[in-house]
């Protein structure tokens, strides 16, 4: 009998935990500086481009850095890694403002003091410790971003993964687009 292959999400679930199996080795000698949680590449940017950048939007991401279980006795908090792609193979991303909440709402951090401009197919990522739990329950990202008149979306999506003993969990929650305020 043939096995049934995985679906894509449990693809990206699978291949996170073994991630994160052989990440959590190499995190216990060098962890990431928490001064640094805006991590991209020198090659992944550029300066602003010529072109006006015509559309403007905004991503709702969710990013729960705890959740809780058995009824609100058990809590589990989870490492996040806000992941930022510019989906257009020809054309500039500017992200403009990347803002983390807590579940009630309220303004925790502001990630960028500048405007980055990814290239295309370029990415970046904002990264969450496991043991900042600032966001509690249901907390999330805003994103606001720019780009030419017909380029492509960007692709925004968050991980959280956690690990406590033998268990390992990992969770892909899509970003949204919702309107931007003027």
């Amino acid at each position: 009998m043939r096995a049934k292959p995985l679906s894509p999400t449990l693809r990206v679930l699978a291949l996170f935990l073994v991630w994160g199996a052989v990440a959590t080795d190499g995190a216990a000698r060098s962890p990431l500086p928490a001064a640094q949680p805006v991590v991209v590449s020198p090659d992944a940017t550029t300066s602003a481009p010529a072109e006006k950048l015509g559309v403007r939007g905004r991503s709702f991401i969710p990013l729960h850095s705890t959740l809780l279980g058995q009824g609100g006795v058990t809590r589990l908090n989870f490492s996040g890694a806000l992941s930022i792609h510019n989906a257009s193979a020809t054309n500039v991303l500017a992200i403009e403002k990347i803002e983390y909440r807590n579940g009630a709402g309220q303004l925790i951090e502001s990630y960028l003091s500048d405007p980055v401009y990814l290239k295309p197919y370029a990415s970046l990522q904002v990264l969450i410790a496991q043991d900042d739990v600032r966001g509690g329950t249901g907390a999330s990202f805003t994103v606001d971003w720019s780009t030419v008149d017909g380029a492509d979306d960007p692709l925004i999506e968050a991980i959280m993964t956690a690990f406590t003993g033998p268990h390992s969990y990992a969770i892909l929650s899509p970003g949204r687009r919702v309107s931007r305020p003027q």
